[in-house]
């Protein structure tokens, strides 16, 4: 059955042209005449045309996939809108977006491949949303990753379409029902015999695509099945950890692939790949903005809607409103732009020792395992804290990223799924609450509140309920407290009450068992443990401008990780401890974010991996995510600087932390 130009469906969609067609069915696109000018994709299907075995199973299949793609939400898939029979035949409403597939790019490049760079460009971004199926609960397993099934957008992103054999992975099933997938690309056990398909089943078509990519050669043509020629035969120009990763990824048995998509990244992106080795070279500063912006008296300090050292973000652009055409065959003859991929900015950069008194003049010294505390500028005695014993509280199902909401001096405290669904507020007080970080295992948030007269460390539950206010310091400010890594203290940073809350403070650690606190023997803000709970990172002006330090437990030495020409703020560890994120800002007069960085611990060259609308304040996720905040909201970033989203809209959103 084929469409009539013009035709009415639903007394809604009016057909303007067949874009494409498969086995599955054909796809039009059309106008929603009750959004006048808005395109959409329409998928058709006919059971009258198929064999009758093949009917119901067509029909349950079609129904399965409008039913799929409805409950998923990622910027890299299809968003449904309408799901109708009509005359006998069954149609599939989605947004439409101009592009090609990946099937077309390669056939008109030179034979018949991409750069490596433009191949794992594509790659990563098939690596995120197939992460993102593999994530949920149960599993999706897409079980037909091919070129054709690739939709290339004009501005570089990429779609995955056709969801008609996706299927939920099934605890305890020896193997799939149904045995389909395209010869050349699906896996083996898609065939029957060696269990059922699983993740590993889509890092096999994974890896077989990218070896398309980068040798033009179609596994789809070749004689033997499963038999491709290995990368090295074909083309010589391919990086040695790609060619690994092909082929590992298509391995004929499951357990000698990749366990994980995740891991497949891994293999491909990890950031020591990006960063060279440590060198121990003097620093080299961040270049300095031609342009400087104060911020306002009394706001965040990044000027409007973009506060002091706001930072990170979590995990997709929900606001793009551009979504994917989904195809049969998944077949587009439109013309698509060139995706560029712009390599990070490097800057030397290399630790610098110094004693725990104030540098003078930019001049530092080595300190020594012996180094006296330097001696604070005096607050007024602290007062033991009352600890009250926490009601145990359920880890989260899925990783949640907490930030902050409102003005500075205002302020409440949200959480929110990483995908940005479901943002709910768990401490919205008449107070200011604000700076929040996690208790180990995500069910509970640790933060600043002045609830109590005076900023206190405040605890509650991650729905909200039970706040313990585990401080009680009437002359006393407690601020910017973070959790070490075993649960058992809190390091946070201590100023008389009503004084200047952007200065450097006396940073402490309290033990939570029995209230007892210590002071570090440093002063700065933004105190963050290492994950290893070995050492704290800090930011500090002592030097007349902020950077970012590291004070060593157990040697009581303090290393000076940055040197920069404008602002270095807000650090945050990343998972393995061997790398510290920060942004700097726009000036060296200036507190207005303007891009996030990473250095090496130990020496080496410092990474600048986002930059535009006033990125700051990191937070680095477990699963190789970085949550920052910026102009547009709450953002997240991958690593290595690709796949940057919109998790939650807005400017009065700041202070994202990963509960990972």
């Amino acid at each position: 059955m084929t469409l009539v130009i013009g035709a009415l469906l639903q007394g809604r969609y009016r057909v303007q042209r067949q874009l494409g067609g498969g086995g599955m069915g054909k796809v039009y696109l059309a106008e929603d005449t009750r959004l006048s000018g808005r395109l959409c994709a329409i998928k058709a299907m006919s059971p009258a045309q198929l064999a009758p075995q093949d009917r119901n199973w067509a029909i349950q299949a079609f129904k399965q996939e409008a039913q799929l793609l409805a409950t998923l939400r990622h910027p890299g898939l299809a968003a449904v809108n309408d799901f109708f029979p009509e005359g006998g035949d069954w149609y599939l409403v989605m947004e439409f977006v101009e592009g090609e597939s990946l099937e077309e790019r390669l056939r008109r490049m030179p034979g018949g491949r991409l750069s490596s760079q433009e191949a794992l460009s594509i790659t990563r971004q098939l690596c995120d949303v197939l992460e993102y199926l593999h994530s949920c609960s149960p599993p999706i397993i897409f079980r037909d990753l091919k070129p054709s099934n690739v939709m290339l957008m004009p501005n570089g992103q990429v779609k995955l379409v056709d969801f008609g054999i996706a299927r939920f992975f099934k605890q305890g099933q020896t193997r799939d029902t149904l045995n389909m997938g395209t010869p050349g690309y699906a896996a083996p056990e898609q065939y029957g015999g060696m269990g059922q398909s699983d993740p590993r089943t889509d890092v096999y078509s994974l890896g077989v695509v990218l070896y398309r990519m980068v040798t033009g050669y179609d596994p789809a043509e070749a004689i033997t099945p499963f038999s491709l020629p290995p990368t090295e035969s074909l083309v010589s120009d391919i990086p040695r950890n790609v060619a690994e990763v092909i082929s590992r990824s298509k391995q004929l048995q499951p357990g000698l692939r990749y366990s994980s998509v995740l891991e497949m990244r891994q293999a491909l992106f990890s950031p020591t790949k990006v960063l060279p080795p440590a060198r121990g070279r003097r620093v080299a500063q961040p270049p300095r903005p031609s342009v400087s912006r104060q911020p306002p008296s009394g706001g965040r300090g990044v000027g409007k809607g973009v506060w002091i050292g706001l930072g990170l973000a979590g995990v997709m652009l929900v606001s793009c409103a551009v979504v994917v055409l989904l195809y049969a065959a998944g077949i587009l003859r439109l013309p698509s732009k060139a995706m560029v991929t712009v390599p990070p900015t490097t800057v030397d950069i290399s630790p610098t020792p110094v004693t725990a008194e104030a540098s003078q003049g930019g001049g530092v010294e080595k300190a020594t395992a012996t180094l006296e505390p330097l001696t604070p500028t005096p607050v007024p005695p602290s007062v033991t804290p009352q600890i009250a014993t926490p009601t145990p509280v359920p880890s989260p199902v899925s990783p949640l990223i907490a930030y902050v909401t409102g003005n500075v001096g205002a302020t409440d405290i949200y959480v929110v799924e990483a995908d940005g669904r479901s943002p709910r507020c768990v401490t919205c007080r008449r107070c200011d609450e604000a700076e929040p970080g996690w208790f180990p295992g995500g069910g509970a948030i640790v933060f600043q509140s002045d609830c109590g007269g005076s900023y206190d460390i405040w605890r509650v539950a991650v729905d909200g309920r039970d706040p313990v206010q585990i401080t009680r310091t009437s002359q006393v400010d407690e601020r910017e407290p973070d959790c070490s890594p075993d649960g058992k203290e809190i390091v946070y940073r201590a100023n008389a009450a009503g004084s200047a809350r952007n200065a450097d403070s006396e940073l402490m650690i309290l033990r939570i068992s029995d209230g007892s606190t210590r002071k570090l023997g440093e002063r700065g803000r933004a105190p963050a443990w290492s994950p290893d709970g070995k050492q704290v990172a800090f930011m500090s002006e002592r030097s007349g401008g902020w950077e970012i330090y590291v004070y060593d437990l157990a040697a009581r030495a303090t290393t000076r990780l940055t040197n920069c020409s404008a602002n270095c703020r807000w650090p945050a560890w990343s998972p393995d401890g061997k790398y510290v994120a920060y942004h700097t800002t726009t000036g060296a007069n200036s507190t207005t974010a303007e891009a996030i960085w990473y250095a090496p611990v130990t020496g080496g060259r410092a990474i600048r991996f986002v930059s535009g609308e006033n990125a700051g304040r990191p937070s680095w996720s477990a699963s190789g995510w970085v949550v920052f905040n910026s102009n547009r909201g709450i953002e997240a970033v991958r690593e290595d600087g690709s796949t940057r989203r919109t998790v939650i809209v807005g400017d009065q959103n700041w202070a994202p932390v990963w509960a990972e």
